[in-house]
């Protein structure tokens, strides 16, 4: 080493005690040389392993046998790095390069984009196919119960017409094999007003408001089959697995879906379906009411009047002005658009 070298201040640790020595490290021809009370070493950049730098953090350079070199001043030792002609690996070089980073950010947030838009779908589907059916109606009755304390009230509706609407339901031929196990159960919609709501297990909430709200039953079993269709493609299991990544990450790594599930009964109660599930439920409702003598348009024209402003119509029955309710909320968790209507209703 001599006066004329470049030179750095560091602190060299031999590997074998705690006790530093502060040297003077200097490169020529493609070798350290370290010199100090004590220590001198000289030793080829190629054997030697330096670390990546990483903000106001020393950099470290290890030798073979396992000594240590600490620089507090890492700009001087890049400069002398580059004098040397010695060039860090890519992936350092990169983290300086402000075109690098700008394309290391558009790939993450496309990568982000296909596990939401692709990946997470997928998994979700699968998870959700492998739910047992003792935990889909243990779901479906917890978030029933939780329904019942904060949204529902008991149904008004005679007995008799509940039985005759679930018969009706229950004898209609199901597209899909194996088909769903139904069960019905009516309620005062309250602030959910006129709708119906599938749990996963099959169970089926019905509001008094839809059923006042139909000018038929051809029309309420246009809503149910719909509401079938979600039950079928499972979209409700879905649609809690796909809210929490980090729960579906570790379901699928550790194969107890028991914890994921544990808040499903809230998102369940709060669901809003994507465009996608809104589509398969209406391809499934469409071919079920086909399959069973019924014209998709009943579906059509009863979600066209939930869609309708919020308000009270007046609507002549048999026994003069009858009060119809309003249109509700439906539409918090099943987004209407004018290509759904016109899609059952046909060409």
């Amino acid at each position: 080493m001599t006066p004329s070298d470049p030179e750095v201040d560091a602190l060299y640790f031999d590997g074998r005690s705690s006790r530093a020595c502060a040297v003077r490290l200097s490169l020529a021809g493609g070798e350290l040389l370290l010199l100090g009370e004590g220590v001198e070493r000289r030793e080829a950049l190629a054997v030697l392993r330096l670390s990546e730098p990483l903000g106001r953090s020393p950099r470290l350079i290890t030798f073979p046998d396992g000594a240590h070199c600490e620089l507090p001043d890492d700009a001087v030792f890049r400069g002398l790095l580059t004098q040397s002609g010695h060039r860090d690996a890519a992936v350092v070089r990169w983290q300086f390069s402000r075109t690098a980073v700008l394309a290391s950010l558009v790939a993450l947030v496309a990568c982000l984009l296909m596990v939401h838009e692709w990946l997470l779908p997928q998994l979700a589907r699968r998870l959700a196919e492998g739910v047992p059916e003792a935990l889909t109606e243990r779901l479906s009755d917890e978030t029933l119960d939780m329904l019942d304390v904060n949204v529902f009230t008991p149904s008004s509706l005679p007995v008799a017409r509940q039985q005759a609407l679930t018969a009706r339901v229950l004898a209609l031929t199901q597209p899909d094999v194996p088909a769903v196990r139904l069960q019905l159960v009516f309620r005062k919609g309250g602030r959910m007003g006129a709708n119906a709501l599938a749990l996963p297990s099959g169970l089926i909430v019905v509001t008094d408001e839809l059923v006042a709200l139909a000018r038929n039953d051809d029309e309420i079993l246009g809503v149910l089959a719909h509401e079938i269709g979600h039950v079928s493609q499972r979209h409700g299991l879905r649609l809690a697995i796909e809210s929490s990544a980090i729960g579906l990450f570790a379901a699928w790594y550790f194969g107890d879906v028991s914890t994921l599930l544990a808040g499903a009964p809230a998102a369940l109660s709060q669901a809003h379906y994507s465009r996608r599930f809104e589509r398969e439920a209406d391809t499934f409702a469409a071919r079920l009411m086909n399959a069973n003598g019924l014209a998709s348009a009943a579906l059509a024209n009863i979600l066209e009047r939930m869609d309708a402003p919020s308000g009270v119509a007046q609507e002549a029955g048999p026994g003069g002005a009858k009060t119809r309710p309003a249109p509700s909320d439906y539409f918090s968790t099943h987004p209407l658009t004018e290509e759904r209507i016109r899609d059952l209703r046909g060409p």
